[in-house]
């Protein structure tokens, strides 16, 4: 008998599904049952190390006995500030723990996310289990690159020993003492220096940093006007635009050369046109897919992650937090079943065996994100599912398009006197994979002109003036974070061909080249958000002042954790995961560099930030007293009183996120006074169309409940 162990309950249904053709399974509390099989599950992370007061026995924050380091680090079962999950967690441990030493198992397998944080979720467990129960069992590891049932069934009869996965469990506890140390450390040690909480990390601080660079850039720039000589003079009915290549400093200053021009013959000397095969955008990682999804439908980066997650879980797209846009040359067969199922009668794909779409030496854990073999039913999924699903799936579909895509391309030379332009055209002469995936901008068509023929011209000055660098978005950071020195690279590489340019920066990221990883980006950016050092408006970042406050008090104290060191910190990573570097190493280089930061930073005075004057957001209904606001919810400021008032309105419970929405504070100030708020745009439980309705809020005493009306 062997006891699967599940990273969520919905992915240990998932597996009872596909092994349902085996054996049948049994729903007992906390498991399902079969006759060679036992299939349990985490709810994520069921550990967690503990907090620095609990190896201190302290509370308080203060400068001494920082920086921290524990002799030996410590896991706990896994609190919050909810005590009925808190008490799931243990129960379901206590579950995991007596199925693992039951007399008729002999085998463990961790079927955590396939990922580095699935692989630590599923191997604390075992490990906290067999060692409490003083057993030794042969542990295995069920890596599913995709939850489809064929995909599951596959994985069950090649299980590898869960020792095989060693150095990817080694990198992840390397990853979780460094961040330990450095958030712990840090956090604290700036919270005392400012007297308020700020909470750093190693990827935050220089997520925080170039966007708060940029907006210093913009808000230093000073605008300079300039003058540029254009001709829009027509020539058999058409304009011609011709610009000549200086810029002036006045009107003054261009005149000689305007009579010059306006003097000048002009004759159009070359004329060349060809025809180009347009190839298709790579293949999806999870980042690429994020800036598309963010730049042509502004979905934000926590939304598009949610949806790609979901149709992950329901089997339709292959494992999402992937920084590959490749595929490994043992998916071919996977491929062309996938292309068989589209084509259907009429096929209009086939296969490409081509370095572009399959080369293992740009795969490091996971391929591509690629749709699979099992497609969703007509309405299954609701229109932001649906709309990332066929996303994926385009791209999937352009790469392994028949008809190619061609390209008219024009160019053109016309001598003015001395003075050569040269213009360019593009025109989709066929179309292919710009069926599935438009241009996003327009064609350029030239005018219809050939060798010899003469063109009007009409130089004149046109006053133009600098522009500013723009705001940092969301595909911008997207891109900066996967590879920091994208630009230096550029710069020392010069005339480097396209492959040349996606080669190196391969061997960049497979060698820890990067700020974060595709699985812990997300998130960063969204604390970063939460702590109000940076906000996001359309897709566009923007620097707070809590965020400016942050960067500068770094500086002050010579604290340099920006793209160089956090980049030495994921080399020193990804070593470990390759066997080239020890666990311990990667805790004494982080001691290092803490002791020098606190030692550095020790005797520097910061202006500490006043307490903020809070914001009564209301009465509490329950008690009277006042209603605040926190990033999470709006509380009941008696929270800490005796007895104590649990009034809580969360800005994202079942209620608002099941509707596409979140509790706002326009919306709590009207409902704590009564007032039923007309929200607009509430999304439909098929996903298909949105509905308006007033809302109002109703406290039962224990809950808080929203109510929902249809006025006309």
């Amino acid at each position: 008998m062997k006891v699967i162990i599940a990273e969520k309950p919905s992915l240990a249904r998932t597996v009872v599904q596909a092994l349902s053709g085996k054996e049948k399974f049994d729903r007992k509390q906390g498991y399902f049952e079969g006759q060679e099989t036992i299939v349990t599950y985490a709810y994520g992370h069921l550990f967690q190390l503990r907090d620095m007061g609990e190896y201190t026995g302290e509370t308080a924050w203060k400068l001494e006995g920082l920086p921290f380091i524990p002799e030996k680090f410590k896991f706990r079962l896994k609190t919050s500030k909810d005590k009925a999950k808190d008490d799931s967690v243990k129960q379901q441990y206590e579950t995991i723990r007596e199925l693992i030493g039951r007399d008729d198992v002999d085998a463990v397998v961790n079927c955590g996310d396939s990922d580095r944080e699935g692989q630590v979720i599923g191997d604390l467990i075992i490990h906290n289990a067999l060692g409490q129960l003083k057993q030794k069992k042969a542990v295995y590891r069920l890596w599913l690159p995709e939850q489809t049932e064929d995909t599951i069934r596959h994985a069950v009869k090649t299980m590898k020993l869960d020792e095989e996965y060693q150095n990817l469990f080694h990198e992840g506890l390397a990853r979780t003492y460094m961040d330990w140390l450095l958030g712990i450390n840090l956090t604290r040690f700036l919270s005392v220096k400012l007297n308020h909480f700020m909470p750093v990390g190693r990827v935050l601080i220089p997520i925080v940093k170039i966007i708060y660079d940029r907006d210093m850039e913009i808000r230093n720039f000073k605008p300079e006007k300039y003058f540029v000589l254009e001709s829009n003079a027509e020539t058999n009915g058409e304009a011609v635009k011709l610009t000549f290549k200086e810029k002036y400093a006045s009107k003054a200053d261009c005149q000689s050369m305007q009579e010059y021009l306006n003097g000048q013959k002009a004759t159009v000397i070359k004329v060349e046109q060809k025809d180009i095969i347009k190839r298709a955008s790579k293949l999806f990682s999870l980042s690429t897919l994020q800036s598309r999804l963010s730049k042509l439908h502004k979905m934000t980066l926590a939304d598009s992650l949610k949806i790609i997650q979901g149709l992950y879980e329901k089997g339709f797209v292959t494992y999402p937090r992937t920084n590959s846009e490749y595929l490994s040359e043992a998916e071919k067969g996977k491929v062309e079943a996938i292309i068989a199922k589209l084509n259907g009668e009429q096929p209009y794909l086939a296969m490409k065996d081509s370095k572009g779409i399959f080369d293992d030496s740009k795969i490091e854990s996971h391929s591509a994100l690629i749709i699979t073999n099992k497609f969703p039913k007509a309405d299954e999924l609701g229109a932001d599912e649906q709309l990332v699903y066929d996303t994926i799936k385009n791209r999937f579909i352009c790469n392994f398009l028949i008809e190619d895509t061609v390209m008219s391309r024009t160019g053109m030379e016309i001598a003015v006197g001395k003075e050569n332009f040269e213009l360019k055209g593009d025109a989709v002469k066929q179309p292919g994979f710009l069926t599935y995936e438009p241009l996003t901008k327009k064609e350029s068509i030239l005018p219809n002109l050939n060798e010899g023929d003469e063109v009007a011209v009409d130089f004149r000055p046109v006053e133009k003036e600098t522009t500013p660098p723009a705001k940092f978005d969301i595909s911008m950071l997207s891109n900066y974070l996967k590879n920091p020195f994208r630009d230096e690279l550029k710069e020392a590489d010069g005339e480097a061909g396209e492959a040349e340019d996606d080669a190196a920066e391969y061997r960049a990221m497979l060698a820890g080249v990067e700020i974060g990883t595709e699985a812990t980006r997300t998130g960063i950016i969204e604390n970063a958000k939460h702590a109000s050092y940076i906000s996001e408006k359309n897709t566009k970042l923007s620097i707070e002042p809590m965020g400016e406050k942050l960067i500068e008090s770094l500086d002050k104290l010579h604290i340099n954790l920006y793209k160089e060191k956090t980049v030495e910190f994921s080399k020193l990573l990804k070593q470990v995961f390759h066997g080239d570097t020890e666990v311990q190493e990667c805790v004494d280089f982080t001691a290092k560099e803490l002791r020098s930061i606190v030692d550095g930073g020790a005797a520097v005075t910061l202006e500490q930030i006043a307490p903020a004057e809070k914001e009564v957001i209301g009465k509490c209904p329950r008690c009277g007293k006042n209603i605040y606001e926190s990033t999470k919810a709006f509380y009941c400021s008696g929270f800490k009183a005796e007895p104590k008032c649990n009034f809580t309105m969360w800005k994202k419970d079942k209620f608002w996120e099941s509707r596409g929405k979140k509790l706002t504070k326009a919306m709590a100030i009207k409902m704590l006074q009564g007032v039923k708020v007309k929200v607009k745009g509430l999304k439909k439980k098929s996903g298909d169309g949105t509905y308006d309705a007033y809302i109002s809020m109703v406290d039962t005493g224990k809950w808080v409940n929203y109510e929902m009306t249809f006025e006309k």
